[in-house]
């Protein structure tokens, strides 16, 4: 049987839906009734699959299934297709009670203190009935939400080593990052500038291992010849984070604009540095920037909001610099 052939006119719905069951379960028997459908069942719709392909999608063990290399690479096609497809069913949905569609968008902390509250405005005036979702995340979550088909467009940041994504980048700000504390604590009492070797000892809430920031605030020890603080709580919850320094004599990173939400209310303030060590958070911090899959495939209303983040990208948002 030819492999396109099946692809194109005989896979099914219910393929998709065996193929996403058994990656999340690895387990034929938790599948189908997961399914609501018989085990047998599931084994001859994988059985057609395999076939089909000509590979091994998963390996038999005793306590149940594991995908092969081509498995997990259809568990992602099947698993992208079918939240295109819940995407559909949902624009469709929305069309016919009057409304405008739905849009899934994805964003990292920034963009949450101006951007996108600035832009939200501006489509509830235009398209007041438009459902919108927010999800926010690390740039490697998002992307990889995006991937799935699990989002619509993301305001994350965009390296070389995603490139095996293909997706589509447009750069727009380079955030600045700052030392906050509670505005009682100790070292904001003493009001000096605070050098690497201030802030090793200090009690810290860092983002986890593997992200931007916490990357770049270990690399400034490391230029100073010094090891990282190891007094570490790593939280990545906002409400968390903030909760943690309002109650304790800890230290956090934290975008500018985010800063200043929490100074206007008096909850945190930012910690003055030397200037050698500010200079070193924001020398080598990626922009952030808009990502889409193509932008040609999205539906009306996602490229209206893309539209319409574009042109608040547009506007001076005070602290960040454009790229």
């Amino acid at each position: 049987m030819n492999s396109n052939w099946f692809i194109r006119a005989r896979l099914k719905q219910r393929h998709l839906l065996v193929l996403a069951a058994l990656g999340e379960t690895c387990n034929l028997n938790h599948a189908a009734e997961g399914l609501s459908i018989s085990q047998p069942a599931i084994s001859k719709l994988l059985k057609e699959l395999e076939d089909a392909l000509g590979v091994h999608l998963f390996e038999r063990q005793a306590r149940g299934v594991i995908p092969t290399a081509y498995g997990e690479t259809m568990i992602r096609h099947a698993n992208h297709l079918l939240s295109t497809l819940d995407g559909a069913y949902a624009e469709i949905s929305a069309m016919r009670h009057g409304q405008s569609g739905r849009v899934r968008l994805g964003t990292i902390l920034t963009p949450c203190a101006d951007l996108l509250p600035d832009t939200l405005n501006k489509v509830r005036q235009t398209h007041p009935d438009l459902e919108i979702s927010i999800q926010t995340g690390s740039s490697e979550q998002l992307l990889e939400a995006l991937d799935n088909g699990e989002l619509d467009i993301l305001v994350a940041r965009y390296f070389d080593k995603h490139d095996r994504y293909g997706f589509q980048y447009e750069p727009m700000f380079q955030e600045p990052i700052h030392v906050c504390a509670r505005i009682d604590h100790p070292l904001i009492r003493a009001g000096r500038a605070l050098s690497p070797a201030d802030l090793q000892h200090e009690d810290w809430v860092l983002p986890p291992d593997g992200s931007v920031m916490r990357a770049e605030f270990e690399a400034l020890f490391y230029r100073a010849a010094m090891l990282p603080p190891t007094r570490v709580v790593t939280a990545e919850n906002l409400l968390m984070v903030t909760n943690l320094l309002e109650q304790n004599n800890m230290l956090t990173l934290l975008p500018k604009g985010v800063v200043q939400h929490y100074m206007r209310y008096n909850m945190l303030t930012q910690v003055t540095l030397t200037q050698g060590v500010q200079k070193a958070l924001d020398r080598n911090l990626a922009p952030y920037g808009l990502i889409v899959r193509d932008e040609h495939l999205l539906a009306p209303a996602a490229k209206a909001v893309l539209e319409i983040l574009r042109r608040a990208g547009n506007n001076p948002y005070e602290g960040k610099v454009r790229v």
